[in-house]
């Protein structure tokens, strides 16, 4: 009790509020561990959780992209080549490697973009509430990336161990090495040790009463969803299913508070997608990233039942939307002045 009443309240460092952060945080980990629950205890669900990621989060996530390149008139003439001819020289690209090499390299290009891709969305997001802790966070920004990327790298070599022959369907075969079990455990012990020193590190924050807790939350669940979709899942379905589902309900939250605070600026209040979803109408901007990707998604889902040519055309569609995707987030969140809708 002597040691508890000498410490000092901790710092939170929210990025626009409690309720918001912590179902940023908290919610969306506990909805995808609860999915890779699930997933272990009955494993015929993993169709519906599939169908529930794809349609109601992923599809959508891709789609909120759109609105954060173009959700006004300046927007969409600031990133005009990006919206009309990025997709253009993608699909290209995509089609491309299908014909010469095969879908198997299109598959296999995605199986590790896609994890560097949440890879590097995470650590984006530790990077705003970094700056928007009102304490100093203790770890070096060197190490707490080290961290970040040694966590999720132990998950892809554990994941490679197994030399999966396809990745999420069977018309998605992937070329991947076998990695020897002892090196991807060795990673793995250098990560924990990692993760050790670290919780040691926030303890002695918290004794001080210099515990940055939105960052520290935020960093233990990127930790806690890379070791359980890549490590604890054996399945290699379940495990994304797991990473995904928080990967793309993130992405949606943010993409709506930054669209949010911009909307509460006078250069950018009058575009159209502002307007429609002024006031935090949160359920309207969910619906029109869902219903503006509805038939989009609909007709690539149609050409799997067209035989061989269908499935290689809706498989070209799908990853020249999800390659696109990555490459105007890597543009996008990067950009020194910042898109309408960039944090403060």
């Amino acid at each position: 009790m002597a040691l508890v009443d000498t410490v000092r309240p901790p710092q939170v460092g929210w990025l626009r509020s409690r309720e918001f952060d912590l179902a940023l945080i908290c919610g969306l980990t506990a909805m995808a561990l609860a999915a890779g629950g699930l997933i272990a205890m009955a494993p015929a669900a993993i169709l519906f959780i599939m169908l529930f990621d794809t349609w109601v989060l992923g599809s959508p996530h891709v789609m909120a992209t759109f609105f954060r390149l173009a959700p006004d008139a300046a927007g969409l003439k600031q990133h005009r080549f990006l919206i009309f001819v990025l997709p253009l020289i993608v699909l290209a690209a995509v089609t491309g490697i299908a014909l010469t090499v095969g879908i198997v390299l299109v598959a296999t290009i995605y199986f590790y973009w896609q994890w560097y891709h949440t890879l590097r969305q995470s650590w984006g997001v530790a990077q705003l509430y970094r700056r928007r802790s009102s304490v100093p966070v203790g770890d070096h920004p060197l190490f707490a990336e080290g961290l970040f990327t040694l966590v999720a790298l132990w998950g892809l070599l554990h994941r490679l161990t197994t030399a999966p022959e396809y990745f999420l369907l069977p018309s998605l075969p992937i070329i991947v090495p076998h990695v020897p079990v002892w090196f991807a455990d060795g990673v793995g012990l250098i990560a924990v040790s990692g993760l050790a020193w670290w919780c040691v590190m926030r303890f002695r924050e918290w004794i001080a009463g210099e515990l940055p807790v939105a960052h520290t939350l935020f960093s233990a669940s990127h930790f806690v969803i890379f070791i359980v979709g890549y490590v604890v899942m054996d399945d290699i379905v379940g495990g994304w299913l797991v990473t995904n589902i928080w990967h793309t309900s993130q992405y949606l939250m943010l993409v709506w508070a930054f669209n949010q605070n911009a909307a509460t600026k006078p250069d950018t209040a009058q575009g159209w997608f502002f307007q429609a979803t002024r006031g935090n109408r949160a359920p309207l901007y969910f619906a029109l990233c869902f219903f503006a990707a509805l038939p989009l998604y609909g007709a690539i889902v149609s050409g799997f039942a067209l035989g061989a040519t269908g499935i290689m055309i809706a498989i070209i569609a799908n990853q020249t939307l999800n390659f696109h995707h990555f490459i105007v987030d890597a543009v996008i969140w990067r950009a020194r002045r910042k898109p309408a809708g960039a944090p403060a």
